[in-house]
């Protein structure tokens, strides 16, 4: 039976009175008072920065968003801009991105900074291909601010259909048609790739025709002008079977002739290349082995350099032995700034080119979630989140000193909302190999009582939680009166490749008795919690880790399965992570088939006595829907208590719609099974 959405009357009704009114206000105020603030956008003289900033409004009565403009030393200025996030032309006349309008158009718009007006310059075909995470700067400018380079597949005239992600489809498009496919990698993340392929556009600021730099039957992304104007760097993948051998390489194309050449044949990947400012040498991030994959990769990536006209690689990180996230230069191309994982924070470093040596900038219990570096001054613009504040935006020099917060959007959150702070420790697994964990208390907290403790499992498996804790399910969970503990089991980020690889050919072997004596510790040291009482949740690899457990054990009492595996032998062939399998467990899904099974939650499934939710988008091709649907229809076959709830047109990444529901559905759930009266 298919049943209907909570009401959110029922959620609360296994609580006392006064414990579920208290936390009835805390979920909608946890809504209401959470702010967000966007990654900084530096403007062109690099004096100032921009902010998108959503906050709760007294005056309105509602969240309220807004652009904010505030010098380097922090002092507020009048907003000039009407768009978040702006990526500036060089004479800081214009800034350009990439959007749709009421009138059907998608692609490039500028924003005149003088006359505050928008202009649509170019259309944007999306090729649909899933190209990877790192495929992310495709908009970029011309040195001297006279032209936009910008990866589009391409349109035969500008009245062509743009196919943004708004656009109507005309009557032969939508009419009924089979779908006919040979390519490997058919899916993308939530629809079918086409058979188009992503290149490399330019077209003036002022308008007028684009002119196609690239084409062939590959894809381009991740571009950046040489500072001489003369070439635009690129990444792509000119195997024979870019979608079977993800060994992206960087190539340059010259802006006059279209001439491309090859700059990198190395066995790994790289990403996201970047021209240093005085035009000498080319940074970006890459990894070493020859197998890799597009999202989740085993093997950490490292900031490398080349020289602009090609030559030998230098890895600038290798001796830090940390998973890189993003990188920058300083304007006199003097050093490179990177943030990195780093047990369970996320730091931001210095490297300087002249020795190698590599410096930290901004370190601790806090994740730094976006950066910019002004290329005129010493100064860093940086987005971070600590134990004790929400995400807020700070300037720092180059050598870490001189901090200033500059934003308090988080401060209505904290003047109205208990936060729940998590405690980190550290434990020796079965194998004596030290293991991380954070510890959240329930709010209110009384040591003289006992609680109910949820495990919550992230996903990757090379991912990582640590000090962020205004997120969910932490915050949420911790204000129902749940102890939350998240453990960073073997295959996590943050402690060096070797704990990295621990996952390999062995998910749900060493991570699962990471995660198990993670929690026997935290029960031996802490009365208060309840060992009658566990839950168990996650989402994506956690999801798969959660479906593992249930199989393995019946400590739990009630789980939460979100964007769940259960059966690596059909999601090796039905998502488009096929090279994620392969990387795990190298080789061929045929030539590991025991190994898989043997793995898969699947196989085990008669052992499990657990009332577990399965949630799931629909559209979902990262792990497809058929995944939950496997183990629900076995838990139902066994009588186990389970309910499978679907969110319509959703992809692996939850909207504000399937997320807000799941918030609720996840307290209401182990509410069900965990929650009483608290008792002595």
């Amino acid at each position: 039976m298919i049943r209907p959405a909570l009401a959110a009357t029922v959620l609360f009704t296994v609580l006392s009175p006064a414990l579920a009114r208290a936390q009835s206000r805390y979920l909608d105020s946890w809504m209401q008072y959470r702010g967000t603030v966007g990654s900084p956008g530096i403007s062109a003289d690099g004096e100032s920065f921009y902010a998108f900033w959503t906050a709760w409004d007294d005056e309105s009565g509602e969240r309220v968003t807004t652009i904010r403009h505030y010098s380097m030393d922090g002092e507020e200025l009048e907003p000039d801009i009407q768009r978040s996030n702006p990526l500036f032309s060089p004479t800081g006349a214009y800034h350009v991105f990439k959007s749709d309008d009421d009138e059907g158009n998608y692609g490039i718009f500028v924003f005149n900074v003088a006359t505050r007006e928008y202009e649509f310059v170019a259309p944007v075909r999306e090729a649909g291909t899933f190209l990877g995470h790192r495929a992310d700067r495709n908009v970029v400018w011309s040195p001297d601010g006279s032209e936009i380079a910008y990866v589009s597949a391409a349109i035969d005239s500008m009245s062509a259909p743009t196919d943004g992600p708004d656009a109507e489809r005309d009557e032969e498009e939508s009419a009924w048609a089979p779908i006919v496919t040979d390519r490997l990698l058919f899916k993308s993340r939530t629809g079918l790739s086409s058979d188009l392929r992503s290149h490399i556009f330019v077209v003036s600021v002022e308008g007028g025709a684009p002119r196609q730099l690239t084409g062939g039957e590959y894809d381009e992304h991740s571009i950046d002008w040489s500072p001489d104007g003369r070439h635009i760097v690129f990444v792509s993948d000119r195997s024979e079977d870019p979608d079977d051998v993800h060994g992206n390489d960087l190539w340059t194309v010259d802006v006059a002739d279209g001439t491309v050449r090859r700059l990198t044949g190395t066995a790994g990947p790289e990403f996201v290349p970047e021209y240093s400012p005085d035009g000498r040498w080319i940074a970006f991030l890459g990894a070493d082995r020859p197998i890799n994959t597009r999202d989740s990769p085993m093997e950490t990536d490292h900031l490398k350099l080349i020289p602009a006209d090609g030559g030998p690689v230098r890895n600038l990180t290798l001796p830090l032995d940390r998973r890189l996230v993003e990188f920058a230069w300083s304007g006199d191309s003097e050093h490179l700034f990177f943030t990195a994982h780093d047990q369970g924070s996320i730091g931001l470093f210095r490297v300087d080119l002249s020795n190698g040596s590599i410096h930290p900038i901004v370190t601790g219990p806090l994740r730094i979630a976006g950066f910019e570096v002004s290329p005129t001054m010493d100064r860093i613009v940086y987005r971070d989140e600590t134990a004790a504040r929400g995400l807020e935006l700070h300037v720092v020099k180059f050598d870490g000193s001189g901090h200033r917060q500059v934003t308090r959007v988080q401060d209505p959150f904290i003047e109205n909302v208990p936060v729940a702070v998590s405690d980190t420790f550290w434990f020796r697994s079965f194998d004596g190999t030290p293991v991380q964990g954070w510890l959240t208390k329930p709010i209110p907290f009384d040591p003289e009582l006992r609680y109910p403790t949820l495990l919550e499992i992230h996903g990757g498996p090379h991912s990582n939680r640590g000090y962020m804790v205004y997120n969910w399910p932490t915050q949420p969970l911790a204000n129902r009166g749940y102890a939350v503990v998240q453990i960073n089991p073997r295959g996590s980020t943050g402690y060096g490749q070797e704990f990295a690889d621990g996952t390999l050919r062995d998910w749900g072997g060493g991570d699962y008795e990471d995660l198990m004596a993670g929690m026997d510790e935290v029960i031996r040291r802490h009365s208060w919690i309840d060992p009658d009482r566990l839950g168990v949740m996650g989402y994506s690899y956690g999801g798969y880790m959660t479906n593992w457990v249930i199989t393995q054990t019946d400590r739990f009492k009630a789980a939460l399965a979100g964007g769940s595996l259960s059966n690596l032998i059909s999601f090796y062939g039905t998502s488009i992570y096929h090279l994620l399998v392969e990387t795990e467990f190298p080789g061929e899904a045929w030539e590991n088939y025991d190994l898989l099974w043997d793995r898969s939650p699947l196989k085990h499934v008669a052992n499990v006595t657990t009332p577990t939710l399965f949630v799931h988008g629909d559209a979902d091709h990262d792990v497809p829907i058929e995944q939950a649907e496997e183990m629900y229809v076995a838990l139902k076959k066994l009588g186990v208590e389970t309910e499978l709830v679907r969110y319509p047109d959703v992809g692996h990444m939850l909207g504000n719609d399937a997320f807000f529901d799941l918030v609720d559905r996840t307290a209401a759930w182990f509410d069900s099974y965990l929650q009483s009266e608290l008792v002595p």
